[in-house]
């Protein structure tokens, strides 16, 4: 069982870092499961969490009435995005895809 003296020396702060992560269920199992942990012998952290919960939702009912561009406006977006001119690539990028070319004929 996590105790409160073991949440301190794991870092709160550590955990309270990963609250909107876990709300969003974008964390992996062993984060998941501290989160969890700590949320369980923690009160003051179970309400930091229920007011990012809280904001999370909101946030996601905000942009979903917000809606979809219109056909009209992604059509534009397009034809400005094909009417821009190609640009050339940074010498430095010149450079990588040179050196990445001359080091696969020596491993090769």
């Amino acid at each position: 069982m996590i105790t409160m003296k073991s949440l301190r020396e794991q870092g709160l702060g550590e955990i309270e870092m990963l609250l909107p992560w876990y709300a969003a269920g974008a964390l992996n199992a062993h984060d998941a499961k501290s989160v969890e942990k700590a949320l369980a012998c923690d009160a003051g952290l179970a309400e930091q969490y229920a007011a990012i919960e809280e904001e999370c939702m909101s946030i996601v009912d905000l942009n979903e009435s917000l809606g979809t561009p219109s056909v009209c406006a992604m059509q534009k977006l397009f034809a400005s995005i094909d009417a821009e001119p190609m640009r050339k690539p940074p010498a430095s990028f010149e450079i990588a895809a040179l050196w990445d070319e001359r080091s696969s004929r020596v491993v090769a």
